[in-house]
């Protein structure tokens, strides 16, 4: 697989790094300040190019016409944007990424067809899981901010619950159950037991409601 790395920041290089220990993919770094490379080190087995991610003539030179990927991850959001357009629209290169600083152009973004990663949604996510980590063994929050993908292990007051009334009338929506290492797609009439892990979406209004589900132990960190 060709792939192009647009931007060699801290970022960017352990992603490049990355892709060319497999001897698979052909990388091609590029940043317009040639100590950036310095990051890549010596485990990287690719190519660098200085010069401007949204250039076409370094693009060319990188081997955007037979590029397979391309990620853009400069600190840039106009750059990365441009690079992609430019990637997609001019090269066809099937397998386009942006990296994503502000969030408020997510919306934008979503509406164009680019595909992106928002560092800033992520750290946001990130601190958001460890805030929940006393009642989810996972918390995801969707870009809605109002449902999030939950992780929960059923406690001594819900085993013996269906799905249905474990929901809470909408307010949360079990996918999966995961018991004894198996893996289930409940349907409404399923009964829960202690220790099940539950996989759901859960609207933020029903997280005081689900907390007396839960076994309190985990969430304590006891032993079970």
């Amino acid at each position: 697989m060709h792939v192009i790395v647009g931007g060699c920041g801290r970022l960017g290089s352990q992603i490049a790094t990355k892709l060319s220990d497999d001897p698979n993919n052909d990388v091609v770094a590029i940043d317009t300040n040639p100590l950036a490379f310095d990051r890549l080190g010596s485990a990287f087995n690719g190519e660098t190019l200085i010069g401007n991610v949204t250039d076409r003539t370094v693009l060319e030179r990188a081997g955007i016409s037979h590029c397979d990927a391309m990620l853009a991850v400069t600190r840039s959001d106009n750059a990365n944007l441009m690079a992609v357009e430019v990637a997609t629209h001019l090269y066809h290169v099937p397998n386009v990424v942006a990296r994503l600083f502000n969030p408020e152009r997510e919306p934008v973004y979503r509406k164009l067809g680019i595909r992106y990663v928002s560092s800033t949604g992520m750290l946001a996510n990130l601190f958001l899981t460890e805030l929940h980590a006393e009642t989810f063994r996972t918390h995801v929050m969707l870009p809605s901010h109002e449902v999030a993908v939950v992780d929960m292990t059923v406690g001594a007051e819900s085993h013996g619950m269906t799905v249905e009334d474990f929901e809470l009338h909408g307010k949360l929506r079990i996918a999966a159950i995961t018991r004894a290492d198996r893996v289930l797609i409940p349907d409404a009439t399923d009964r829960l037991e202690r220790g099940d892990v539950v996989t759901g979406a859960a609207r933020r209004g029903a997280y005081r409601k689900l907390r007396h589900l839960i076994d309190a132990r985990e969430r304590s960190g006891e032993d079970t």
